[in-house]
């Protein structure tokens, strides 16, 4: 077996040469070059990484012209008049383009250069710890972060290749919705698409192998979701398994199974949101980077086990979330340089669905403590006991809170119209150790969503 040598150089082309120009590399790649560092970036893909290209900020446009669309259809429960109501989906697609080239990503390699920071396109491979090779170039390094990202998980089913599918960034493209749709897997990814192409008129069926949706979040959450979605026409079907699919380009029949029964629907295109798996085929083992299914391996510094390379973002985990991977390259732009150093903490990750209520997160949930044999008490209230509620003529959700017997905030849930902008507050709570009753202590203003929060929290006993 060939052994790498691992030759310190006595030279350096560069302070840091960061891997992916995402959230994850580029919030270290600035911190670095603010402070006099000579950096590079490498990047193989699209300038910004996965989030604004083709995750958060696509998606988040589409489903806000959805939301749009939906009020339209229903604002004759307020007074509104709308006549010969219909939508242009490549006026749609525009706005989402338009909110994509508002992110700046456009105009990512001149940021970079702005900054100081040298952009190299090309696929970066670890020859040792110290080098590596982006086609027939070689670079050095005193520091790296591994910043890489994810790539789709495609399941073993049985035709699905010959058949073909589409993913999130094959479907953000599309030029029209498609007449009829399954989904594969009921992540966030599968039930956000799933309510964008449903409001524009795509018959929708979403196979979950899980018992329910959205599985690693709250369980009544997820079941609300099901109802809400079954509600507005999506055929949701959980504990089921696409075992083959078969067909050709805009006929294509997929075999479900649930419960050793078999069914067969006819979908027009088949979008596939299974999951995602880390980027490791770097040439990690060449630099002495471990690392598993996961992702790699770091400590609570971001470091690898090369400790003067960093890893940051979706190819660290545990959650794949943007903000999570600028958190995390923030501790590591801080700690490859400073001498304090800076612990990365997740008891305390805001997590958010954008469907229609949305589902926002934070801490644990009630099955997490059950697993942990963390003793706690619960308070639940629905959204509908509150002004804003009735004002709105929106009432499906709910505020869930988790806290120790003691009061103090351990977990929470919401599903609401506004969800992803109440969760901080509690979020907070939970990242400061706070009780409930400081929550329930502090004035809400009448009538706002958040008016649901102070109402849980003043629910839990503290003592």
């Amino acid at each position: 077996m060939y052994k790498v040598k691992h030759i310190r150089p006595q030279h350096f082309d560069y302070d840091l040469i960061v891997i992916g120009s995402g959230a994850g590399g580029g919030v270290a790649a600035n911190l670095s070059a603010r402070i006099g560092k000579k950096v590079a970036v490498i990047e193989a893909g699209k300038v910004g990484g996965e989030c604004p290209n083709y995750g958060c900020t696509p998606t988040k446009a589409l489903l806000t012209a959805a939301e749009a669309y939906t009020g339209a259809k229903e604002a004759s429960r307020f007074g509104i008049r709308t006549h010969n109501l219909n939508f242009d989906y490549a006026s749609v697609k525009a706005w989402k383009d338009k909110a994509v080239y508002n992110t700046g990503t456009h105009d990512g390699a001149q940021a970079f250069t702005r900054a100081g920071i040298e952009l190299i396109k090309g696929h970066a491979h670890f020859l040792n710890k110290w080098t590596v090779s982006i086609g027939h170039k070689r670079l050095t390094a005193r520091k790296f972060l591994i910043a890489s990202g994810t790539y789709n998980l495609i399941p073993p089913i049985e035709g699905l290749k010959q058949t073909g599918y589409i993913t999130y960034r094959e479907a953000i493209e599309l030029e029209r919705p498609p007449k009829s749709l399954l989904i594969i897997g009921g992540g966030a990814i599968g039930v956000e698409f799933g309510e964008i192409f449903n409001t524009f008129g795509t018959r929708t069926v979403v196979a979950e192998l899980a018992p329910r949706l959205l599985v690693k979040e709250d369980q009544e959450a997820g079941m609300l979701l099901e109802r809400t979605m079954t509600e507005k026409g999506i055929e949701v079907h959980t504990g089921t398994k696409v075992i083959k699919v078969t067909g050709k380009p805009g006929r294509k029949e997929a075999t479900l199974e649930k419960e050793g029964k078999i069914s067969k629907i006819i979908v027009e295109e088949i979008l596939l949101a299974t999951g995602k798996a880390a980027m490791t085929d770097i040439g990690l083992e060449n630099a002495g980077v471990a690392y598993e299914r996961g992702g790699i391996i770091v400590d609570q510094y971001m470091q690898t086990t090369a400790k003067h390379i960093y890893a940051a973002g979706d190819v660290v985990g545990p959650y794949m979330f943007t903000h999570m991977a600028s958190y995390q390259s923030r501790i590591a732009g801080h700690n490859m340089w400073r001498r304090s150093r800076v612990r990365a903490k997740y008891h305390a990750v805001p997590r958010c669905v954008f469907t229609s209520p949305e589902i926002a997160s934070a801490g644990y949930t009630e099955t997490e403590l059950i697993q942990k044999k963390i003793d706690y008490q619960r308070a639940a209230i629905p959204i509908s006991i509150i002004g804003r509620s009735n004002t709105s003529g929106q009432d499906t959700g709910f505020v869930k809170v988790l806290a120790s017997y003691s009061g103090v905030l351990l977990g929470a849930t919401i599903v609401a119209p506004r969800a992803g902008e109440m969760i901080h507050e509690l979020t907070l709570a939970i990242h400061k150790g706070l009780r409930a009753s400081d929550i329930d202590e502090t004035i809400h203003a009448f009538p706002t969503w958040s008016e649901a929060v102070r109402i849980a929290c003043s629910k839990i006993i503290c003592t």
